[in-house]
């Protein structure tokens, strides 16, 4: 019998991305959505970062699809022929950007041409929602349009005609970019300047829309979008919408280094090797988590407007989760000065979550996939994408702030 696998053929371009999400998701442990509360996580994520995904890597593939798009069409290419056309050039490239020598964040860094997701693939999303991309479909229904728009008159020839697939105004790739011989992630003046107009026509009133407009360098070492100098600069809404983030963040952080510690204590009842220590690190890291959560005055927290937020990106919360969420703030509420990690109340409604949730899957009731259990399972504090999205606000800032109008 062949190996299971999850595989699409011409869904809808939702589909097509949430697949692809799933298959990047499922391959990191340490991001797993162990609590079901990924609705809430991507809502919030979209409000603040919309038209971005943890899947982006660096800020120029956004010009690399469209211009391969525009370049094959420009042969004669279309239909089918131009999806063929691109995905080759698109394994091609991966050899001209491992050559080029920055390597980070590339797309084929390891498996080469062989890669088996491509840029257009991860991209398709944020190009469609930035208006990079003007029409909606997945790649094989685009590849079916007319790529350049109909020519105009001199007089009209820089306005976004309506029948162009592609954003007319796209800077134009580097002569000798269709080589292959090397290339960059470096953005040019001129492509950064117009990723940013893109950017801020496309997502109003968003914490991106702001950080792109202020322009400004974010430090490496901010985990967090709280944590950086600009963003809490943010008023109004945009600022509102990144407290509750932050809230959510560090007060379901203890849910999960609570069951962290139970899946500790249940891989030490079973004898599993590797697991020694592991329930002191995790009822260390809670003790902390408790004397941190004071900051975020959980006792004053109005979860309605949660939940406001998060029903306004289309992803309504269910009655299951938002009541697993207020059970748990009010016990780490009324927790404080004691331990948490002995709360009985707390265990329970941890344990009964996580059945509630994977059923027959649960590791803690289920001790064939606790024999599985590599010693982390969604134990890192959400982000909400920031590590992605500071990386791409920086290269642009840096591009805008480099002289060259071209490569």
């Amino acid at each position: 019998m062949a190996p299971a696998g999850l595989a699409w053929l011409d869904y809808s371009e939702t589909d097509q991305r949430r697949a692809r999400e799933i298959i990047r998701f499922i391959t990191q442990p340490e991001s797993r959505d162990e609590l079901g509360l990924g609705r809430i996580r991507d809502a919030l994520s979209d409000t603040l970062f919309p038209g971005t995904s943890f899947l982006l890597t660096r800020a120029r593939y956004l010009l690399f699809v469209p211009w391969l798009y525009r370049e094959g069409a420009r042969r004669g290419h279309g239909g089918p022929k131009l999806t063929q056309w691109v995905e080759w050039n698109e394994r091609q490239l991966i050899g001209a950007l491992h050559r080029g020598g920055d390597r980070e964040g590339l797309i084929g860094r390891y498996a080469g041409a062989a890669v088996r997701i491509l840029p257009s693939s991860v991209y398709w999303h944020s190009l469609r929602r930035f208006g990079i991309l003007r029409r909606d479909g997945t790649e094989g229904q685009v590849a079916g349009l007319r790529q350049i728009a109909r020519p105009q008159d001199e007089a009209t020839e820089f306005l976004e005609h309506s029948d162009a697939v592609w954003a007319p105004s796209i800077p134009a790739a580097p002569g000798d970019f269709f080589t292959y011989e090397s290339c960059n992630f470096a953005l040019t003046h001129d492509e950064a300047t117009w990723l940013a107009e893109r950017i801020v026509d496309a997502v109003p009133e968003s914490l991106l829309q702001f950080l792109v407009m202020r322009g400004k360098r974010h430090p490496d070492s901010t985990r967090y979008a709280w944590e950086d100098p600009e963003a809490v600069a943010s008023i109004g809404p945009v600022r509102e919408a990144l407290d509750e983030a932050r809230r959510f963040s560090v007060a379901m952080h203890g849910a999960s280094l609570l069951y962290n510690l139970l899946l500790a204590e249940r891989a030490e009842e079973l004898g599993l090797a590797g697991n020694e220590g592991r329930r002191d690190r995790y009822t260390a890291r809670l003790d902390e988590w408790q004397e941190d959560s004071e900051a975020i005055n959980p006792g004053a927290w109005d979860l309605n407007r949660l939940w406001a937020l998060v029903a306004v990106q289309g992803r309504p919360a269910a009655l299951a989760t938002r009541t697993f969420v207020s059970e748990w703030v009010d016990i780490a509420h009324g927790s404080t000065g004691t331990r948490l990690a002995d709360d009985g109340n707390a265990r329970e409604l941890i344990r009964r979550r996580e059945h509630l949730q994977k059923r027959g899957q649960a590791r803690l009731s289920n001790d064939k996939l606790m024999r599985q259990w590599g010693g982390a399972s969604g134990s890192g504090r959400l982000t909400f994408r920031w590590p992605v999205v500071r990386r791409i606000l920086n290269e642009i800032v840096e591009g805008k702030a480099d002289g060259r109008a071209g490569a």
